[in-house]
């Protein structure tokens, strides 16, 4: 089963096949949320089943994808940070470009997985940097990433992307409604929206992130941005309990805000992630300027860049909507 989404990739993949013009490297990129992992593993079961069907899905019967599911098919390999958040480390790769000499066992493919691929560290990358140069025949390496901009140009160059987008709202809210319909079960007006719009419109994200107070959270924080520049609430003396939970989520929030309102300015109504405040940010839109919304979104992702340095939050925050409190009054005056 794949993602309503991620269709038209499969598609692509499958063609690549049929034609016999599969790449040695592919990158599947996108945002977090979008199943790029699910797709990139269906497709090497598939690569390795020994009686896939005609869309190319894998059978879930034969030795190869019983050993697959297993997770002992000699042909295959994945490779992921030993713990989260740590360095996929160089002879991980290694391992890959060991495994990659020897024939195949079954005679057909031999395929590897790495996740995240912007956790290799620089030895990593580099080594892994001759497998992509001179692959062996009937290799396949998948590299997931949902932070492409961050891997080295060398590596990018030697792969052709596969490129995963966030489904329409009513796609998206449809398959969330057919498959997960718990988390729709609210008495918080627009949980639908909300969840997307928080997780960027990528579905698998919204269930990961599901979590009424965390929605009540943002809806607090919308609000003081409203009363800000309707001059109601000082930038300062607001209360920010929605701090609690940390800087990284509401930082987050506002840059989707500044991000559609931006799209309103220039006419993007349709391009918009945040559907549930789409009559609000119309209203926002006309009390700033869109020279003042750029550079408030670039001292937004300034913010983000240092996410992982130690942050006074209360003061990080303090300084953005004071940033805020200042470009909508501009237009007031």
């Amino acid at each position: 089963m794949i993602f309503p989404w991620a269709l038209s990739q499969w598609q692509q993949l499958v063609q690549r096949v049929n034609e016999q013009r599969l790449p040695h490297a592919m990158l599947f990129c996108g945002i977090e949320g979008l199943g790029k992992f699910d797709v990139a593993r269906k497709f090497a079961q598939s690569l390795l089943c020994q009686q896939p069907d005609d869309n190319h899905m894998p059978c879930n019967q034969c030795r190869s994808c019983s050993q697959f599911e297993a997770n002992t098919h000699p042909d295959y390999l994945f490779i992921e940070p030993d713990e989260e958040g740590k360095a996929i480390k160089v002879d991980q790769i290694r391992l890959l470009v060991d495994q990659f000499g020897l024939a195949s066992h079954y005679g057909a493919y031999r395929v590897a997985i790495i996740n995240p691929a912007e956790s290799m560290n620089l030895a990593a990358a580099n080594s892994l940097l001759k497998s992509l140069e001179e692959p062996p025949d009937n290799t396949v390496i998948i590299l997931v990433s949902s932070q492409s901009a961050s891997l080295p140009s060398t590596i990018l160059s030697r792969c052709q992307r596969i490129n995963f987008s966030s489904p329409s709202t009513d796609m998206a809210v449809n398959w969330l409604n057919k498959h997960h319909s718990d988390l729709m079960k609210s008495e918080i007006d627009g949980q639908e929206s909300a969840l997307l719009a928080m997780a960027n419109g990528a579905p698998l994200k919204a269930i990961k992130t599901a979590d009424s107070e965390l929605i009540q959270q943002r809806e607090q924080m919308f609000e003081l941005l409203l009363a800000i520049a309707d001059g109601a609430e000082s930038a300062l003396g607001a209360n920010k309990q929605w701090l609690k939970a940390g800087i990284t989520t509401p930082i987050q929030w506002v840059y989707s805000w500044i991000s559609d309102l931006i799209k309103v300015k220039i006419h993007l109504q349709q391009a918009i992630v945040n559907h549930d405040k789409s009559a609000d940010l119309q209203k926002l839109a006309q009390q700033v300027e869109l020279s003042n919304l750029y550079s408030f979104l670039d001292s937004i992702l300034d913010i983000l860049k240092k996410q992982r340095a130690p942050l006074n939050t209360q003061m990080i925050m303090d300084d953005l909507l004071l940033d805020w409190e200042a470009i909508t009054a501009t237009k007031q005056s």
